[in-house]
């Protein structure tokens, strides 16, 4: 008996213990570690020559490296489906085998530590990712005729054995012999430009400095050059289409500008030789960041009336933000990716801001976490996950910077950090916790707790909150209510025993003394606002971390409270639940100094009866000037028949923001008096108004379609020919005009760019003209890696052979014909 109570009490001791302690749990990623490797490059030398008709690359590589084990007795490399042709190390021919993925070199001996070795390799490819021959097998020779790469995230591996991983890192030659009519853009400096004899020449690129392989980069089109530079005095090269000579200022708008921003921002200097532009037909993301040089889609090369739809700026920023962040620090590893996007966004968002103003900035925040909310419902990965995704890597990491920024006290402690980031890791790899040391550094602070909040877990914290006044105080109650994980929020601290007793939070801006906590709650520090009828105010800033916090305010004797704030500016990512009685929504609407807060009181008066608030939202219409308001407002009213909203409607037309003509639009119906008014939308400066004008006031009054079709008569619209395409469109199911109808189906064709051909065959779908040409234009767009046209041409392609009219002869026409099996494959996909 005396044993068993011993053991018991060692039972009990053990379980309170443990009780006690405190844990970390986090997911865990596949990605987490870099890839291993016995050998460290320093220099990649590159010869290329091309037959484009034929997709073929012919190129000599020389690898320089050093050993970094104590005996290498066998090398990788990343060759997927490379015709090797000849391996030599150190001058001598090597044995060697090959697979799907990889090239494995065998010394003779092994190597050792403290030497430098050189590859060299002799190979050919056909390369169906990473190198991209575009407008080489347009029958029509209608379409532009380039070579260009994109090597994110590792695929530069199927044009060019390397070890192809961003934890390594050299310096790069590229040596390309090519069509003298053509120009060629690679990373680094030109070093030379040779002609041959045989109408040909030869380009010479080189880095100065090492930068991770995915970074390489080709472009090779028919260009002209706009030679500047920052007031810096770095070097920039903007590439152009001739014919486009008159979209260079609008789409380089700025481009000088940003590199100064940055430069200050940062506090570090431009890291690389100079800065080159190339636009590129057919490409599938929006841009790439490739050192020196970045590649983008040419849809972004607009002219100043598209402009007003989608400019390059945005773009343009954020890739040039990538040549600090990405290029001259990189992720050691997938895990740590969101170093590269949270920043390149968040850089991008702040140099908008200063261009386009603070609300701007804002509306960009406020996009990020509503999008941070929506991405939270389907899982919890962290920004700092391999699986985190888009969301999360882009627009939430910029958020937890800009917070970051906030916690730390501004732009000049956050920015001393930073320039400590670059600097001490510049030319190198870097993770997550190398960015917490760099704060840690600099600043002297402790921000394991916010990386355990924001970087290494996932969800948001969700706030209700309420407020009244009792006894000369103004007490604001909140609550967390998010779901309470291990792996969101911080860790539990077992502090005291728990207690159910609510304490209120002192008024201080410190933190206080931390006491038992669950998991899954979050800590930050939030401001609380009242503000007087007087426009004056009571502000403190207090941090909440218990699940239920009660924050007491002394309200001035003598003053009314107009309304308060939580969390003013939305300077903290979350949810947030807040019932405010209408009288407190009406002034804040009017009132607040935040566009956010304003736009927050707008969109809460949504279930408020339209008699009630009218009157409200016509006065704060008049008074604002930011869209996302003035759009919500039409929303809001869009269904409303008095006079007072219907005048509201017109002057929402001739509004001189784009986006609020729109909302009318998108919003109002039926139409009605505002028909003659919404008219004048069919020669809006904007294509995208244009486009949705045609369409609405076709369907709400088809009496007047061709009366709208004559307006509209030979306007392309902006990039894919969106206008022209509806126009068609609408005209084909006016008339039956097989000749309009075989117009669109020729636009579907490899003799346009893939924005023009999915226009086109979306409208083909929704008309449902079937024609044999269009299913073989419909077979090659399946087979493009781009798969924004290979899936809606796959969708159209398949609709049209379910159909038991065509499907025998969509069948027989299909496999009548020779496919390699990667083609057969993409078909298959739609087609048995």
């Amino acid at each position: 008996m005396k044993q068993i109570c011993c053991f018991l009490v060692v039972l009990l001791s053990i379980s309170a213990l443990s009780a006690q302690q405190k844990t970390r749990s986090y997911l865990v990623d596949p990605q987490l570690a870099p890839l291993e490797h016995n050998v460290d490059f320093k220099h990649l030398r590159l010869e290329l020559a091309f037959e484009p008709e034929k997709g073929l690359v012919k190129g000599v590589a020389t690898l320089i490296f050093t050993p970094l084990q104590e005996k290498v007795d066998s090398i990788r490399l990343d060759a997927p489906q490379l015709d090797i042709k000849d391996v030599q190390l150190n001058g001598k021919t090597v044995s060697f085998k090959t697979d799907e993925r990889n090239l494995i070199i065998y010394p003779h001996s092994s190597l050792s530590w403290d030497a430098t070795d050189s590859i060299h390799i002799v190979y050919e490819a056909h390369p169906r990712r990473g190198l991209y021959f575009i407008g080489w097998n347009d029958p029509n020779n209608l379409s532009r005729k380039q070579i260009w790469s994109q090597g994110q995230g590792v695929d530069n591996r199927c044009w060019i054995p390397m070890y192809d991983e961003m934890n390594d890192k050299m310096t790069t030659e590229l040596i390309i012999t090519f069509n003298k009519d053509y120009q060629v853009l690679s990373n680094g400096t030109r070093l030379a430009v040779k002609d041959n004899k045989d109408n040909t020449r030869t380009w010479h690129y080189r880095m100065q400095h090492p930068h991770s392989p995915y970074l390489i980069m080709l472009a090779i089109g028919k260009y002209e050059i706009k030679e500047t530079h920052s007031k810096s005095g770095v070097p920039m090269h903007l590439y152009y289409y001739p014919e486009w000579k008159d979209r260079v200022e609008t789409t380089y708008k700025y481009s000088e500008q940003m590199v100064d921003f940055f430069e200050k921002e940062t506090g570090v200097k431009y890291g690389w030789e100079s800065y080159s532009q190339i636009p590129v037909q057919e490409y599938m993301f929006g841009a790439m960041e490739n050192t020196t040089a970045t590649v983008y889609g040419d849809f972004s090369f607009v002219d100043s009336r598209s402009y007003l739809d989608r400019s390059y700026v945005g773009t343009n920023a954020h890739e040039l933000a990538h040549q600090w962040f990405g290029d001259l620090i990189t992720a050691r590893s997938d895990a740590h990716h969101w170093l590269q996007e949270s920043f390149a966004t968040y850089y991008d968002q702040l140099f908008e801001r200063d261009v386009f103003g603070e609300d701007s900035f804002d509306w960009s925040r406020r996009d990020a976490n509503n999008k941070s909310l929506e991405e939270s419902l389907k899982n919890n990965f962290p920004i700092a996950s391999s699986e985190g995704g888009n969301v999360r890597h882009y627009p939430k990491g910029a958020f937890v910077l800009n917070m970051l920024k906030y916690v730390c006290g501004g732009r000049a402690s956050y920015n001393k950090a930073i320039t400590h980031y670059l600097e001490t890791h510049k030319y190198g790899n870097v993770d997550s916790h190398d960015l917490l040391i760099a704060f840690e550094e600099t600043l002297g602070y402790s921000l394991d707790w916010f990386w355990d909040e924001w970087v290494l877990k996932g969800g948001e914290p969700d706030y209700h909150v309420s407020f009244r006044e009792v006894e000369g105080a103004g007490e604001f109650t909140v609550s967390q209510a998010q779901e309470l994980t291990e792996i969101t929020g911080l860790p539990v601290c077992p502090g005291d025993a728990p207690s159910n007793a609510v304490k209120s939070v002192p008024f201080i801006s410190e933190r206080p003394a931390t006491e038992y906590r669950p998991a899954g709650l979050y800590r930050m520090p939030i401001v609380f606002e009242i503000v007087y009828e007087d426009g004056t105010r009571e502000s403190r800033k207090v941090w909440v971390e218990k699940q239920t916090e009660i924050v007491r305010m002394p309200v001035t004797t003598g003053k009314k409270i107009a309304y308060v704030l939580f969390d003013p500016n939305n300077e903290v990512l979350k949810s947030v639940k807040f019932v405010k009685p209408f009288e407190m929504l009406k002034v804040q609407a009017l009132k607040a100094e935040h566009m956010l807060d304003r736009y927050d009181a707008v969109t809460a008066m949504r279930s408020v009866p339209l008699e009630k608030k009218r009157s409200t939202l016509l006065q704060v219409f008049d008074q604002e000037t930011f869209h996302a308001i003035k759009s919500e407002i039409i929303t809001q009213l869009a269904a409303d028949l008095d006079p007072g909203s219907i005048a509201l409607f017109h002057k929402a037309l001739r509004d001189k923001q784009a986006l609020v003509r729109k909302a009318v639009l998108q919003q109002v119906r039926p139409l009605g008096d505002l028909l003659k008014d919404a008219e004048g939308m069919l020669k809006d400066s904007s294509y995208d108004n244009v486009l949705l004008a045609l369409d609405v006031m076709t369907q709400n009054n088809p009496a007047g379609v061709q009366n709208y079709l004559d307006i509209t008569k030979g306007v392309t619209g902006t990039v894919g020919r969106n206008v022209e395409i509806k126009w068609l469109e609408i005209a084909w199911n006016q008339k039956k005009d097989t000749a309009i109808a075989n117009k669109l189906v020729a636009y579907c064709s490899n003799s346009y760019e893939f924005r023009t051909r999915g226009n086109a065959v979306q409208a083909i779908k929704r008309m449902d003209y079937y024609s044999p040409v269009l299913i073989n234009y419909l077979v090659d767009a399946v087979q493009s890696p781009n798969g924004r046209l290979a899936g809606p041409c796959g969708e159209t392609l398949k609709h049209f052979y379910e159909m038991d009219a065509h499907k025998k002869q969509i069948s027989d026409a299909i496999w009548s014909q020779k496919w390699e099996p990667w083609q057969a494959q993409a078909i298959r996909k739609y087609v048995n």
